[in-house]
C-alpha cells in the first residue's frame, strides 16, 4: 500500500490547466442579471442523456445526474457516512445552544442571535435538514446546481438553487458560524478559489469549515491486482482530471487550506470496507451502507465522464459498470477511505472552549467534538484487523509502520 495516497505528506501546488468543459464564469457587472435569469429560467429543468437525467443549469459542468435514482444514491451515502462517522459534524459551533431566556417554540428569529450554517452542494438536502432538526436555533441555508431539496422544511432552513458555488456568492454578507461541504470531489474545478471564498465568508476566529469526501480510489491489505474495480477507478480518475473536476483525492488538500488561511486543520480517515466481510460489528454495519451506497455509484459516476470526456459507447460503459459491480463482492480485503478535513478561520482569536472541543472528544455521540481521536484509532484498528484476516505475522510487520505513520501524521497536521 502506497501511503503517500492515504496521507498529505508530500503537499504540492495545484496546478490548473483547461478542462474539456468550460469552467464556470465569474459573476461581473455586465453578466450578473444574466446569471440571475439563468436561475429562473431553468430551475428545476433537466435533459436525458442515456436513460438519466442532468440539470440543465450550466449545462455540463456537474457530471452526474439528478434524477430521483441520484437523489436516492446521495441520501445512502449521508446514511453511510453517519454509520461511519457518528456524527453529522466534527467541528464544534459556536452558540449552538439558545440563550436560557430564548427557549421557545417557533421559528428563530434575528434577535436570536443563534449559529449560521451553510452546506455547500447540499444535494437534496438531508443534511442540512438533519443538522436543523438537531440545531433548532440555528439557521441552516443549502445550496446546490439542482432544486432537489424538498419543498416544505422547517423554519429554520432554507434552500437555493440553482446555485454555484464556484461562482461569487450572492446570498449575503453576514457571516457563517460553520461552512460544510461533502462529497464535492468531482465537481469542483478550482479548490484554492473555492477555499478563499469560504474563508472569506466564516465568521472570524471561531467559524469553522468542514469538509467531508469519500476516497474512491479502492485499496487492500496487498498489493491490488487489476480488476474490474481498479479499471473502474482509474478510467474515472483519468475522464474528471481531463475534465478539470478531478474526482481523486488531492494531496495537497491540507497544504492549499493552510494556504488560504485556515489553521487548526486536521485530516482524518476512516476506512469503509467495501462489503461487510470484518468480523466487529460496527465495521460491518459501515460494510453493508458502504457496499450499499456504492453499488448504486458504480453506474451513476462513470457514465457521463466516459461518455461525454473518454468517448465510450454506452454498451462499453455498461460492460465495466457489470464487471465492477460484480467484482465488489470478491473474497479481496478491499476498502475505500472517507477523508474529513476540519479547519478554523484565523481571523481573530479562537475561542478556548471551541478549541478544547475540537481536541478532546465529548460523551455525547453527537458532540461534535468526538471524531478527532475517534478516527485517527479507527484507522489504526482498522488496519490492524485487516492485518489479521489470513495474513498471520508477516502482514503484521509489514503494516505495523504504516500505523505508526498514520498516527504520527493525524497528530501533526
Amino acid at each position: 500500500m502506497d501511503l503517500s495516497t492515504l496521507t498529505d505528506l508530500a503537499p504540492q501546488r495545484q496546478t490548473h490547466k483547461k478542462g474539456a468543459f468550460p469552467s464556470p464564469q465569474h459573476e461581473t457587472l455586465g453578466n450578473v442579471t444574466s446569471a440571475h435569469m439563468d436561475q429562473n429560467l431553468y430551475g428545476n429543468a433537466s435533459y436525458e442523456e442515456n436513460g438519466r437525467q442532468y440539470h440543465e443549469f450550466r449545462r455540463g459542468i456537474y457530471m452526474y445526474p439528478c434524477d430521483e435514482a441520484e437523489q436516492d444514491r446521495l441520501d445512502i451515502f449521508h446514511r453511510m457516512l453517519l454509520a461511519a462517522r457518528r456524527t453529522l459534524h466534527s467541528v464544534p459551533i459556536s452558540n449552538a445552544l439558545p440563550p436560557m431566556g430564548n427557549l421557545r417554540s417557533g421559528p428563530p428569529s434575528a434577535v436570536d442571535q443563534g449559529p449560521r450554517i451553510l452546506d455547500l452542494g447540499c444535494g437534496t438536502g438531508i443534511w442540512a435538514l438533519d443538522m436543523a432538526a438537531q440545531y433548532p436555533h440555528a439557521y441552516v441555508l443549502g445550496i446546490d446546481l439542482t432544486a432537489m431539496q424538498p419543498r416544505e422544511h422547517p423554519p429554520n432552513c432554507n434552500f437555493l438553487a440553482p446555485r454555484d458555488f464556484e461562482s461569487p456568492w450572492s446570498f449575503g454578507e453576514e457571516p457563517w458560524d460553520m461552512i460544510h461541504l461533502q462529497m464535492g470531489c468531482g465537481s469542483v474545478s478550482n479548490w484554492p478559489s473555492l477555499y478563499q471564498k469560504v474563508i472569506q465568508h466564516l465568521r472570524p476566529g471561531t467559524g469553522y469549515f468542514e469538509q467531508v469526501e469519500v476516497d474512491f480510489e479502492p485499496r487492500c491489505h496487498d498489493e491490488l491486482p487489476d480488476q474490474p474495480l481498479t479499471r473502474w477507478y482509474k478510467n474515472l480518475k483519468d475522464a474528471t482530471n481531463e475534465a478539470n473536476r478531478p474526482i481523486a483525492h488531492n494531496r495537497s488538500t491540507t497544504h492549499m487550506l493552510k494556504e488560504a488561511g485556515f489553521v487548526d486543520t486536521k485530516h482524518d480517515m476512516v476506512g469503509l470496507p467495501l462489503n461487510t466481510w470484518p468480523d466487529d460489528k460496527y465495521e460491518k454495519d459501515v460494510g453493508k451502507w458502504h457496499s450499499f451506497a456504492f453499488s448504486k455509484s458504480i453506474y451513476a459516476l462513470i457514465l457521463a465522464p466516459l461518455f461525454r470526456v473518454k468517448h465510450w459507447t454506452v454498451e462499453e460503459i455498461d460492460s465495466l459498470a457489470q464487471e465492477t459491480f460484480g467484482a465488489r463482492r470478491s473474497e479481496l480485503v478491499i476498502f475505500l477511505v472517507q477523508r474529513s478535513l476540519p479547519s478554523r478561520d484565523s481571523g481573530g482569536p479562537s475561542d478556548p472552549l471551541l478549541a478544547q472541543k475540537l481536541r478532546w472528544p465529548l460523551s455525547s455521540r453527537w458532540s461534535g467534538g468526538l471524531v478527532i481521536k475517534f478516527e485517527t484509532l479507527y484507522i489504526s484498528r482498522f488496519l490492524r484487523r485487516i492485518r489479521n484476516i489470513g495474513r498471520g505475522r508477516t502482514m503484521q510487520i509489514k503494516l505495523q509502520p504504516e500505523i505508526l505513520s498514520l498516527w504520527s501524521t493525524s497528530k501533526q497536521d
